[in-house]
C-alpha cells in the first residue's frame, strides 16, 4: 500500500545448496590445514631451538661433569696414602688379634675341632657318633663344649665377613647349626639311654624324674610307669622352678615327658605372624559339647555320663589343674530347660481364672561363660625367639626291666638307643602320629617357668608360640592365657614341641634417633641409638662405646641390660647379645618394608658407614629426617665439628644438632661416585629444590636434563 513491492526471492535447488555446503567444509578445512601447517612451522621452529639449546646445556653439562670428575679424581688421588695406610694398620690389627688368637688356642693344647676344618668337624662328629648310651651329665658337658666350637665358629665368621669371605662366613654358619644338630643327638641318645634304665632312678614312692642345669641348658625327664590319678604337675625347682600341669589324658598314660631349654634359638621365620590364640578353654569345652558325638569312653560309658556315682572326691580328681571347688561346682552338669529360648509357664488371671500361659524371656545367667571382649592387637609382622626356647617331647615309655633270681632282665629295642616321639593328643591304637594338627579342643598343658632377669618385655602382653617345623615358621594357635607375673612366664598349650616367648623383628625399628660422638679421652667413640615405639625406652639411647677392637654397653635406660654395662665384645657379638635378651637393634634389608623405610644400594650403604667411621674421631655425626626423601641411591647425614673435646656429651651433642646454628651443623649428601656438602637442617622443614635436583644428579637428571633442573629452565 504505497510500497515498493519486493520481487520474489529466488529458491535454490538442492543441486546448488549441496555445492555451497561442500564449498564452506573445503573452505573450512584449508583454513584448517593452513592452521595445523603454521602450528606444525611453530613447533618445528620450537624444537630446533630447544635442540639447539639441549646441545648448548649438554655440553655445559658434560663439561661441568667432566671437571667435577676431575676434582673428584685429584682428591681421591690426594687421599689414596691416608686411605692406604688406614687399611693397613687395619689389617696390621686384625693380623696381630688372630695371631694371639690361635697362639692362646695352639698353648692350651685345645681339643675342640677347628670349626674352619671340615675333617675336623667330621671327625669330632664320628667321635660323638660312638658314645651310643652317654649318661645325661655327659651328654650335658658335650653340649656346653659343643657351645664354645660355636662360639669360635662365629668368631672365625665375624673375620670372614670383615675381610669380605662370603664362602667362608656361609660355611661357617652352616657349622653352627651342624654342631647345634649334633646336640640334639646327644641328648636324644642320653634320653634314650635313661628311659632304658629308669628303673634306677626311681625314688621311695615309685616315681621317677631325671634333671640337671648347666650355664646353657636345662633338662627334665618324667617317666611315668606308676599312674597316679592323683597326680596333677611336675615341678622342678633347679629348672627356674618349672611347673607343668598335666591334663588327666597324660598323667593317667604310660608315657615320659621331657622339657629342655636352651638358651639360643636356630629357628629363623621372616612370615608374618599376628599375636591371636586359640579361643579360651572354657569356650573351647563348650563348643565340643555342643558339636561333638557322645563316644564312649576307655571304661565303657559313653561321654557324658559317668560310669559311675559322681562323689565330691571324684570331680575333684578330675578337675583340671589348677581348678579351685567353685569352679568344679559351677561346671557340674545341670538339667536343661525344654524350651531353649523361652520358658513357658501357666499362670491364672485372678479375675476370670482361666489359665492363661505366660511367655518369659530367659536373661543370662552370672554363671554363663561369656567370650571376654578381645582387645585388638597390632599385627607382629616376622618375629623372633627371645629368652630361649623350651622343647617339650612326648616320648614312647619302655617297660621296666623284669627281674628273676637276682638276673635283670632289660628288653633291647631301637628305643635302647634312640627316642620316639609321640603328638599331642596321643592317637589312639592303630592311627598313624600326626604332628602336624593342633587340637584346639584337647585338654591345654599348663606351663610355668621364671625368666632370666636379664630379659627386656618390650609388650605388656606377652606372646608364646610353636614352631611349625614343616611350614619353617612360628605359631602361635593352640596357646593360650599367656602373661608374665613376677617374673614368672605362664601359658597353657594344647601343641607341644619347640615354644618360646615372642618378639617382633622390628620392635625398636626405625630408630627415633641416632648419633656417633668421640669420647672426651679421643680414644674411643660413643654410639647412641634411641629406639622408636616402646615404652621401655621412652626416648632414652642405648649408649655403646666403640673403642680399638671392642664394643662395649656405656649406659642403658633399662636394668635388665645392666649384666652387660662395661663388658667388651666384638661388634656382633654384643649385637647378638642385646638381640637375644629382646632388644634387637640390627635391621635387616628385610626390616625396611615393615619399617616403611627404602633399601639404600648396597655400594651406597658401605661408602657412607665408611664416612662415618672416618669423621667420628672429630666430628659428631647424626641421623637426618631427609635421609630417606633422597632416594636408595643417596644418602644424607648431619655433622659437626668438635672444637672441644670437654664438651663431647651426649646433652651437648643433642644441644648442638637441636640449635643448628648456621655454619656449626652441616649437610653431607653421599653419592655413589663422592660426598657434596649441601644445606639440609630439619629446621629448613622441607629440602631445597636445588638439594632436590642435587641428589638426582648422575641417576635421573643427566646430559641436558641436568643442566635444566640445575638451571631452573
Amino acid at each position: 500500500r504505497g510500497g515498493v513491492k519486493m520481487p520474489p526471492k529466488e529458491k535454490k535447488n538442492k543441486k546448488e545448496k549441496l555445492a555451497e555446503k561442500k564449498a564452506a567444509a573445503a573452505a573450512a578445512a584449508a583454513a584448517a590445514a593452513a592452521e595445523e601447517e603454521e602450528r606444525q612451522r611453530v613447533a618445528e621452529i620450537a624444537r630446533k631451538q630447544r635442540e639447539a639449546e639441549d646441545a648448548v646445556l649438554a655440553a655445559e653439562e658434560a663439561e661441568r661433569v667432566a671437571a667435577a670428575d676431575a676434582v673428584l679424581a685429584s682428591q681421591v688421588q690426594a687421599q689414596e696414602g691416608f686411605e692406604f695406610a688406614r687399611a693397613e694398620e687395619l689389617s696390621i690389627h686384625r693380623t696381630h688379634d688372630q695371631e694371639a688368637y690361635e697362639w692362646q688356642r695352639f698353648s692350651s693344647c685345645c681339643a675342640r675341632p677347628d670349626p674352619r676344618e671340615e675333617r675336623q668337624v667330621l671327625g669330632y662328629e664320628s667321635q660323638i657318633a660312638e658314645t651310643v648310651s652317654p649318661s645325661l651329665s655327659d651328654a650335658l658337658d658335650t653340649a656346653e663344649n659343643h657351645e664354645l666350637i660355636v662360639r669360635e665358629a662365629e668368631l672365625y665368621r665375624d673375620w670372614a665377613l670383615v675381610e669380605g669371605k662370603t664362602p667362608s662366613a656361609e660355611a661357617l654358619e652352616k657349622c653352627r647349626r651342624h654342631v647345634r644338630a649334633l646336640t640334639e643327638t646327644t641328648m636324644d641318645r642320653a634320653s634314650a639311654h635313661l628311659l632304658h634304665t629308669a628303673d634306677k632312678h626311681q625314688n621311695e614312692d615309685g616315681e621317677i624324674l631325671v634333671h640337671r642345669v648347666r650355664d646353657d641348658f636345662k633338662y627334665a625327664l618324667w617317666m611315668n610307669h606308676m599312674k597316679n590319678p592323683r597326680f596333677k604337675a611336675i615341678h622342678v625347682p633347679d629348672f627356674d622352678d618349672l611347673c607343668l600341669e598335666l591334663p588327666k589324658e597324660l598323667s593317667m598314660a604310660t608315657i615320659a615327658i621331657r622339657a629342655f631349654h636352651r638358651t639360643y634359638c636356630e629357628f629363623e621365620s621372616f612370615d608374618e605372624v599376628e599375636a591371636g590364640s586359640a579361643k579360651p578353654e572354657a569356650a573351647q569345652n563348650t563348643e565340643a559339647e555342643e558339636t561333638t558325638e557322645l563316644e564312649p569312653s576307655p571304661d565303657g560309658a559313653p561321654l557324658g555320663e559317668p560310669a559311675e556315682p559322681a562323689t565330691e572326691e571324684n570331680e575333684k580328681e578330675n578337675a583340671e589343674p589348677g581348678q579351685t571347688e567353685t569352679e568344679i561346682a559351677e561346671t557340674k552338669p545341670k538339667p536343661e530347660p525344654d524350651v531353649v529360648d523361652a520358658e513357658t509357664k501357666t499362670t491364672e488371671e485372678t479375675t476370670g481364672g482361666t489359665p492363661v500361659e505366660e511367655t518369659t524371656e530367659l536373661t543370662p545367667s552370672t554363671d554363663a561363660v561369656v567370650d571376654p571382649v578381645k582387645k585388638e592387637k597390632k599385627p607382629l609382622g616376622p618375629v623372633e625367639s627371645i629368652g630361649g626356647v623350651l622343647t617339650l617331647d612326648l616320648l614312647t615309655l619302655p617297660p621296666l626291666p623284669e627281674v628273676a633270681n637276682e638276673w635283670t632282665m632289660r628288653l633291647v629295642t631301637p628305643l635302647t638307643t634312640d627316642v620316639r616321639r609321640v603328638p599331642y593328643p596321643i592317637p589312639t591304637t592303630g592311627n598313624e602320629p600326626n604332628f602336624d594338627i593342633v587340637d584346639l579342643f584337647a585338654p591345654p598343658v599348663t606351663v610355668s617357668y621364671r625368666l632370666s632377669p636379664d630379659l627386656v618385655l618390650s609388650d605388656g602382653e606377652p606372646v608364646v608360640g610353636w614352631w611349625d617345623a614343616s611350614n619353617k615358621r612360628w605359631r602361635t594357635d593352640g596357646v593360650t592365657d599367656v602373661r608374665v607375673e613376677n617374673g614368672v612366664l605362664t601359658y597353657s598349650t594344647v601343641k607341644l614341641g619347640h615354644l618360646s616367648l615372642l618378639q617382633s623383628r622390628h620392635e625398636y625399628l626405625p630408630y627415633t634417633s641416632w648419633s656417633v660422638r668421640p669420647s672426651a679421652s679421643g680414644d674411643a667413640c660413643v654410639v647412641t641409638v634411641v629406639p622408636s615405639g616402646n615404652e621401655r625406652f621412652a626416648g632414652a639411647g642405648v649408649e655403646i662405646e666403640v673403642g680399638e677392637g671392642y664394643c662395649a654397653l656405656r649406659s642403658v635406660p633399662v636394668s635388665e641390660l645392666e649384666t652387660l654395662v662395661g663388658l667388651k665384645m666384638r661388634a656382633r657379638e654384643l649385637l647378638a647379645s642385646l638381640a637375644e635378651r629382646g632388644v634387637r637393634l640390627t635391621p635387616e634389608d628385610r626390616n625396611c618394608f615393615s619399617a616403611g623405610k627404602v633399601v639404600k644400594e648396597k655400594e651406597v650403604e658401605s661408602a657412607f658407614c665408611k664416612d662415618v667411621a672416618t669423621l667420628a674421631p672429630s666430628f659428631a655425626v647424626a641421623m637426618s629426617n631427609f635421609n630417606g626423601d633422597v632416594g636408595a641411591s643417596d644418602a644424607l647425614v648431619r655433622v659437626a665439628e668438635v672444637h672441644d673435646f670437654d664438651l663431647v656429651s651426649g646433652e651437648d651433642v643433642f644441644k648442638t644438632f637441636t640449635r643448628e646454628r648456621d655454619g656449626a651443623v652441616l649437610s653431607l649428601l653421599r653419592k655413589a661416585k663422592g660426598i657434596a656438602l649441601v644445606d639440609a637442617r630439619h629446621r629448613l622443614g622441607a629440602l631445597s629444590k636445588e638439594i632436590e635436583a642435587h641428589a638426582a644428579d648422575g641417576r635421573d637428571n643427566v646430559g641436558a636434563g641436568g643442566g635444566r633442573a640445575r638451571g631452573g629452565v
